[in-house]
């Protein structure tokens, strides 16, 4: 599967009338642990500040940021790579970009089939979080090379 690319992309205006003086950026890389949740919670909220993001598109960010991550640590255990968060900020609207090493693929916009219709007793794990992610997002790309994971997705303020 290597050189495979999918991109799943709603369509909105991005970055509409920015200027290169509103843009806040930070990288970081995190452990893969589930442990590190609360580092990268406190990451993103440092640069969502920095930049003025309205409280309205903090949480889809956090939650989306927790899922990927959370899915990345489940779906590879026995990888010591660290991830690559970059969170960038302009004019209140958010771009992050999350990147994984030595992974198999994992495609995040394939659109998952989830009961919401059951009762959570009776109904099969799996699938929520992402389908969440797909629909409280802007936009969702995926890329994957050379076993290299790369998940972009984007939230506007507005």
């Amino acid at each position: 599967m290597a050189g495979m690319h999918h991109k799943l992309t709603i369509l909105r205006s991005y970055w509409r009338g920015a200027h290169a003086d509103d843009t806040q950026s930070m990288q970081k890389k995190f452990t893969r642990s589930f442990d590190s949740l609360g580092a990268i919670y406190e990451f993103t909220e440092d640069v969502l500040t920095s930049g003025d993001v309205q409280d309205a598109a903090r949480f889809p960010v956090h939650l989306a940021m927790e899922e990927l991550f959370t899915n990345m640590v489940k779906y590879c255990p026995g990888n010591d790579n660290e991830i690559l968060l970059d969170v960038t900020t302009n004019d209140g609207d958010v771009s992050v970009v999350i990147t994984d090493y030595d992974v198999d693929p994992f495609d995040v916009t394939t659109p998952r089939d989830v009961d919401t219709e059951t009762p959570l007793g009776r109904r099969i794990p799996g699938g929520l979080g992402l389908h969440l992610v797909q629909h409280m997002v802007d936009s969702l790309e995926y890329d994957y090379h050379d076993r290299q994971s790369t998940v972009r997705f984007t939230k506007e303020s507005g």
